[in-house]
């Protein structure tokens, strides 16, 4: 079973042993055997945000020599960048829909490579434009 988690202008399906919890700045996703964290957060313009803008929010990222990859999750479009830290595996998606920009982050530890991947995969392909029936 899993249910919708999300605000108004976005939602995703969630595993029922995944929790959600909304924190000022963003949205944190985790399973109960707390591996690695998913966060959400939005950002909306006056206008139809564009690749342009999504390139210029990652641009430290980009000028960095990380590689993006073309992505659609669900109602968005947009790339995700992947690198790692010393202390940390790190996805990160820059999407878009309409006015609104979304900036998604998954980290793990990197004993625990991988544990995760295709979970978030399956949560994110259900990002929604909207956030009826939303937990």
């Amino acid at each position: 079973m899993a249910h919708r988690f999300g605000r108004e202008t976005r939602s995703v399906q969630i595993p029922d042993d995944w929790q959600g919890r909304h924190d000022p700045e963003c949205a944190t996703i985790r399973a109960n055997h707390d591996i690695g964290a998913l966060q959400i957060s939005a950002a909306f313009k006056d206008s139809e945000v564009t690749d342009v803008d999504l390139r210029d929010f990652a641009a430290e990222h980009l000028e960095a020599g990380a590689t993006p990859k073309a992505v659609q999750l669900g109602d968005f479009v947009g790339f995700v960048i992947s690198f790692a830290t010393q202390d940390a595996l790190w996805r990160q998606w820059f999407v878009r829909n309409g006015r609104q920009a979304l900036f998604v982050t998954y980290n793990c530890v990197p004993s625990q490579r991988g544990v995760e991947d295709a979970a978030v995969d399956e949560v994110l392909a259900t990002l929604s434009a909207s956030g009826e029936n939303v937990a």
